[in-house]
């Protein structure tokens, strides 16, 4: 399949506005106006999630771009003068996730219980924003991942598209993920309300790591550790908090309910050493 888009959207002498930058800004601005109208609708409110918000997006950005320059440590230890360019394919998606989700986190610690239940309000639009966001890497070229002979494989024709090479047909690993993302913006969205704080946190984390580490095999990313990518790393680490912090709740549950059958067992002992005197007797 043949892409002749244009990524550029406007030029104005030596700048040029892609579509990129564009998607993933819309993206962005979509899932913190859904996720601040949902928080409004569940009288969570958003002037706390304001607040976690105006620290978790630098943050992001700073650990997006810091993961990113560790996972191509090599190239940049060659152009050292590169290290400071904040340009939108130089951001890790899950170096800004777990940078911007850790403070913000860390600003809603005062009660846990809230905390969940802002996470859980708020994720399925971040799925969203990721889905926006590949969509614009899709039409910029960006995130091509490797050569392949499916008949969805994508070659560019544009020559200002940001693809390794011209005339060789890629998987296009960001519209997979992408996909991904949507999909899973449709699962949140339609579990009931009456699952228990965290679920949908915990099925994003587990279920979108895992298709990041599989899609990984796709990518050209290079390697970092464990014959891994820095984002494999990540994505693997989210997918096992993910799995805890589901569990975790559940788990507190039936400890909680231990003690209270030892205590009724205990005192039930006494009345029936009693019952048994008296049958004695």
């Amino acid at each position: 399949m043949t892409v002749a888009l244009n990524p550029v959207l406007l030029s104005l002498g030596p700048l040029a506005v892609r579509w990129f930058g564009v998607l993933a800004l819309a993206g962005l601005g979509v899932a913190i106006w859904l996720s601040l109208r949902e928080l409004r609708a569940q009288s969570l409110g958003s002037r706390l999630a304001l607040d976690a918000l105006a620290w978790a997006l630098p943050v992001g950005i700073l650990s997006a771009r810091l993961v990113h320059v560790l996972g191509a440590w090599d190239e940049y230890l060659t152009h050292t003068q590169e290290v400071w360019q904040l340009n939108l394919d130089g951001l890790s998606l899950w170096g800004g996730l777990v940078g911007g989700g850790v403070v913000a986190a860390a600003r809603l610690k005062r009660d846990p219980l809230r905390r969940r239940r802002v996470f859980d309000a708020i994720v399925p639009y971040v799925a969203l924003g990721i889905a926006v966001g590949r969509l614009g890497e899709f039409v910029d070229g960006t995130g091509q991942g490797l050569p392949s002979a499916l008949p969805w494989a994508t070659q560019y024709s544009n020559r200002l598209a940001a693809t390794p090479d011209f005339g060789v047909p890629r998987h296009p690993a960001q519209l997979y993920d992408g996909l991904v993302a949507l999909a899973l913006f449709g699962v949140l969205r339609l579990l009931p309300a009456r699952a228990p704080a965290g679920t949908r946190l915990a099925l994003f984390l587990a279920l979108y790591g895992c298709a990041r580490v599989v899609l990984g095999s796709l990518r050209l990313d290079p390697a970092f550790l464990f014959g891994l990518q820095i984002e494999q790393l990540l994505a693997l680490g989210g997918v096992l908090f993910g799995i805890g912090f589901g569990l975790r709740p559940l788990l507190a549950r039936r400890f909680s309910l231990a003690p209270w059958r030892t205590s009724a067992s205990t005192r039930e002992e006494p009345a029936k050493r009693r019952a048994e005197d008296s049958l004695a007797a």
